[in-house]
């Protein structure tokens, strides 16, 4: 006791602690109290064998009793079946059990997957009070965990895809999406840039080339380009992405878009490095075949400026941020 009165902190820590012991076992009564009787009618499906409705059945009773929320209760004399409960005659059976809802459970088989649905209704008016739905792949011997998850989002109300726990992903859930293929073309293009407002204050064309990789997707195309090109004391290298939009779904089609470029310049100065942008306006024709043949016109921005060459005269060169025309045409197979 001397130590805690040392350490008052850990004493009112302790005095939390058994007040929280106090209130959880004065809630146990309360909380059985509030249960819910409910009546589990026969599963019903479609191309499911009556001995897979029947063990459904009562996975569906144990998983409504492991809740703690409900107490549930199956009607005398009715067998599994084909026929669903509608919910007249679910309301008629809840209220004469002196229930407050009746569960319904179909299975739906289709192929090598199955459709799980339960639905609640009230006692006495059949209103529709909960209902929710999950496919599975993995055969019947998944039912248990799919009837689990079904039961947790009844209880929380949380749509059943937002209810899953740890041990209640199903197979088809861990499954990866499927996408759609892209066309994919391999090509070689030869380009020429025209630069304004060089280093060395000159307009020089600039011509280069190199390979590609063009993704088609449908309604967007994107590219991946590794370039080099020079002329006397101008040359230039970079990597390239593109993204561009296609106006018709046709051999032949218009295309806008932007380019990217990691590059390095040396335009008449000292050379610089960095990204430059590109709008583009473009045209592709053989979208359909094998090969196709695509030609571009765009305005390249550099966003990294270039030194004038340092000299005598010019001591403190100033810089230049190169920008003008790009004229492309390209080979993709």
């Amino acid at each position: 006791m001397a130590r805690l009165h040392r350490f008052p902190s850990m004493a009112r820590c302790f005095s939390w602690l058994a007040g929280a012991c106090l209130l959880v076992l004065a809630a146990g009564p309360a909380s059985a109290a509030t249960q819910h009787t409910v009546v589990v009618l026969p599963p019903s499906g479609d191309n499911v064998a009556p001995e897979v409705l029947q063990a459904a059945g009562e996975l569906l009773k144990d998983h409504l009793m492991s809740t703690g929320a409900y107490q549930a209760v199956t009607p005398p004399s009715l067998p599994p079946g084909g026929m669903e409960a509608s919910p007249a005659v679910a309301a008629k059976l809840a209220a004469e059990l002196g229930a407050e809802q009746a569960v319904a459970l179909r299975i739906t088989h289709f192929g090598s997957s199955a459709r799980v649905r339960i639905n609640a209704y009230a006692a006495g008016t059949g209103q529709l009070v909960y209902w929710d739905s999950l496919v599975i792949s993995g055969g019947p011997e998944e039912l248990d965990v799919v009837i689990q998850r079904l039961v947790h989002a009844m209880v929380t109300g949380k749509p059943v895809r937002d209810a899953a726990e740890i041990d209640t992903v199903t197979d088809k859930e861990g499954q990866q999406l499927k996408r759609r293929a892209a066309n994919k073309a391999f090509g070689l293009h030869l380009f020429t840039l025209l630069p304004f407002n060089s280093a060395d204050g000159q307009f020089t064309a600039i011509p280069g080339g190199g390979i590609f990789w063009l993704y088609d997707a449908r309604s967007w195309m994107a590219d991946i380009a590794l370039d080099l090109g020079g002329r006397e004391d101008h040359a230039f290298y970079d990597i390239a992405i593109g993204a561009y939009y296609p106006f018709l779904r046709e051999d032949f089609t218009p295309y806008l878009g932007g380019v990217v470029r990691l590059a390095a310049m040396q335009l008449g100065g000292d050379g610089a490095g960095g990204f430059s942008l590109q709008p583009t306006l473009g045209i592709l024709l053989g979208r359909l075949s094998s090969v196709h043949l695509r030609a571009e016109l765009g305005y390249f921005i550099n966003t990294f400026g270039e030194r004038e060459t340092t000299t005598v005269d010019n001591p403190a060169p100033s810089k230049h941020y190169g920008h003008g025309a790009s004229l492309n045409i390209g080979l993709g197979f």
